[in-house]
């Protein structure tokens, strides 16, 4: 699912959240759609460190070593 999907979903079921208690049917769906952002914008956040590289003033690339692929 696409990341705008999720968070009109999410957007959606906050609104509803404003007008109403959510059911708990409701409440699980908005569980689950928070889960799915968080895991994306975690794996998202994730390739962007691995694809960082720190240059120096000399144009030396000094990026550190990587440690694991959490």
């Amino acid at each position: 699912m696409e990341m705008l999907e999720i968070i009109e979903k999410i957007n959606h079921l906050n609104a509803i959240k404003k007008e109403r208690e959510l059911t708990e049917e409701e409440l699980s769906e908005l569980k689950k759609y928070r889960s799915m952002y968080l895991e994306n914008f975690k794996g998202n956040l994730r390739n962007i460190l691995n694809n960082t590289k720190v240059i120096d003033e000399e144009g030396n690339d000094i990026t550190p070593s990587k440690k694991g692929n959490n």
